[in-house]
């Protein structure tokens, strides 16, 4: 590749950064006498990561690696990339440090916090209590938390973002004394019940991308399951599926710290801990690219969920949303222009920013894991047409 073209692939998309970044920031039942037993899986070996690239290059490799290469050259990310086309890795490399401390460099194999991608984990593990006969979606909160003071909640509105609820980082940061320790979920219903922090409006009324839909439903999930949220994804989907490098929260972190990437802000300085750390659903998924290619190709085999069931979630929830974007079951909706559909969802939290598209239709897919807050991470949404080789929509994206 020449310098003359990487200077003109930088300049190219380094026009596209836009201020959409700060909407990110906006964006990341035990019925009586049933119970739902978790069956062990079959034990998988813990190898250490192989560095297989395993990458079957395409004519869209070239274009993919002048892009991350362009905003990498201008320090603009710092990250792993995986990029997938017609079932097969055209592209994965690592660009940056794991610790700018240290100057630990990245690998494919790096672990980061998947933020707000973590909810799609959060969807596809309410929609198992569904086939099993055990929630449905229809049923409201108070069903599973009886002191629950706002009526008229269905898993279906908090799915789809239609609860009116208020945003428990802000009430946490009000209500919760002991900020020393981590808040987990219960401890977050507590609050709600107690304090009845004030609705932004009543149920159903209108779209409103809010984190307290998700933790609610990892709530739930513990509920019906009786066992904690991190075991149940753990035990139903990272091990079936042999995500082996995947954890929720403060689970197994001490057995892969060596992988765990730091998440640094604008300064390149770690975050610290913070007490909000402990509320799952939302986010709390660690993760790695090569996991979450898994995690992609099951979603089409029907191993985890059935195809009728995941199609369900995918499908537009919010028909009074106008334009080419929308909402389903824990993953955003957009179209190309030539109408088809992309499901994806990006995140942002404490220094990490994620994003994970995938396109059913040529089973297509872009994941993106970065552990540095940087203002052109959005550049990502101009890229993807040229990806699909279709124009640019005029819509301002949203991660």
């Amino acid at each position: 590749m020449t310098k003359f073209y990487k200077k003109y692939n930088s300049a190219i998309f380094l026009q596209a950064l836009l201020p959409v970044f700060v909407l990110m920031l906006l964006s990341c039942n035990e019925k009586k006498g049933r119970r739902i037993v978790i069956k062990p899986q079959a034990v998988i070996k813990e190898d250490e990561f192989v560095n297989v690239s395993n990458i079957v290059p395409s004519e869209k490799t070239s274009l993919v690696d002048s892009f991350f290469t362009a905003i990498s050259d201008n320090n603009d990310f710092n990250g792993t990339v995986l990029v997938t086309d017609k079932d097969k890795i055209i592209y994965k490399k690592a660009f940056g440090y794991a610790n700018f401390k240290t100057k630990e460099a990245l690998t494919e194999n790096s672990i980061f916090q998947l933020a707000s991608v973590s909810k799609q984990f959060t969807a596809v593990s309410i929609m198992m209590l569904h086939e099993q006969g055990l929630i449905n979606y229809q049923d409201d909160v108070t069903q599973f938390f009886p002191e629950f003071p706002y009526k008229g909640i269905t898993i279906k509105l908090l799915l789809s973002h239609r609860s009116g609820l208020p945003n428990y980082m802000y009430f946490c940061e009000e209500f919760y004394k002991n900020k020393q320790i981590a808040i987990t979920n219960a401890g977050m219903m507590d609050l709600m019940i107690k304090y009845k922090p004030q609705a932004y409006f009543l149920p159903d009324k209108k779209f409103n991308y809010c984190n307290t839909n998700y933790c609610i439903l990892a709530a739930i999930v513990e509920k019906v399951s009786n066992v904690s949220f991190a075991h149940f994804v753990s035990e139903r989907i990272f091990k079936p599926l042999g995500m082996n490098y995947s954890y929720i929260g403060n689970e197994d972190s001490t057995k892969f710290a060596q992988y765990v990437a730091n998440g640094h802000d604008e300064s390149n300085k770690p975050i610290a801990w913070d007490y909000m750390d402990g509320i799952l659903g939302d986010k709390g998924v660690f993760s790695c690219v090569n996991d979450l290619n898994k995690w992609d190709m099951a979603l089409y085999s029907g191993k985890l969920i059935k195809e009728t069931t995941l199609a369900e979630a995918m499908k537009p929830a919010n028909q009074d949303m106008i334009g080419s974007r929308n909402y389903g079951y824990g993953w955003r909706i957009k179209f190309l222009a030539d109408n088809t559909p992309l499901y994806y969802h990006g995140g942002w939290w404490k220094g990490y920013n994620t994003y994970f598209m995938r396109n059913p239709k040529d089973h297509s897919s872009i994941i993106i894991l970065s552990n540095k807050v940087n203002w052109s991470f959005n550049s990502i949404t101009s890229f993807i047409p040229r990806f699909y080789k279709q124009k640019p929509t005029k819509e301002i994206e949203t991660i």
